[in-house]
């Protein structure tokens, strides 16, 4: 048994560990990586972990942490808070499409640690430059943030679904029968199954539009 244990020490690393939960959640959810679980795909007894995670609270954080580097933020202090904005909203998206479920993940565990507070931090920055203060600023992240989840993920199922609809058409989408009932979504016609990085540029627009008119009314 001694002999089991040094063995997995020898190839174990919190990365290694890590890197399997994420694949687990990103997967299954996140009560698929449970310690016996994460154990058993990497082949070693399941005490081995916790030499290097001692709990799964520690594990979780791990997580959030390796998911918030992902999400890369401005360096430029000269950059005004509108490409601010569109930098870092850009690079949340980026990690909201690779890391959907671990991102909810990490946002969840920020209040209780340490966990994705760096973006949080840079984003109140933002908004303190755009004018808003205190409450004010925290409002205008929340907003910002949950447009970049929420046209992120809207853009993931509109793909996966016209995705579905090309196989189960044999390659051709076509307009459903019955829609010239819908005159506005008929003249879209194949527009309305179009996704593509305009779409959420121009939602970004909206936003920073708006924030920009809403400092100019106070």
């Amino acid at each position: 048994m001694a002999g089991i244990v040094e063995n997995d020490r020898a190839r174990l690393s919190r990365e290694a560990i890590v890197a399997t939960a994420i694949r687990l959640i990103e997967a299954e959810g996140e009560a698929a990586a449970s310690m016996r679980r994460i154990s058993a795909e990497l082949g070693v007894a399941a005490m081995s972990l916790y030499n290097h995670v001692p709990n799964k609270a520690a594990l979780l954080d791990a997580i959030g942490e390796h998911v918030r580097a992902q999400i890369l933020l401005p360096t430029d202090p000269d950059l005004a808070w509108e490409q601010r904005a569109r930098v870092l909203m850009r690079a949340f998206r980026d990690v909201v499409e690779q890391y959907p479920r671990c991102i909810e993940l990490m946002m969840a565990r920020a209040p209780a640690s340490l966990v994705g507070l760096e973006p949080l931090e840079y984003a109140l920055e933002m908004a303190e430059q755009a004018g808003f203060t205190g409450r004010d600023a925290l409002r205008v992240v929340r907003a910002f943030v949950a447009y970049a989840v929420g046209a992120t993920t809207t853009a993931g199922h509109r793909a996966r679904a016209i995705e579905a609809m090309q196989l189960e058409a044999g390659g051709e989408l076509s307009e459903p029968p019955g829609i010239e009932k819908f005159p506005r979504i008929n003249n879209l016609g194949l527009d309305l199954f179009a996704v593509d990085e305009s779409d959420f540029e121009f939602g970004l627009d909206l936003m920073i539009q708006t924030v920009t008119q809403l400092r100019a009314g106070r």
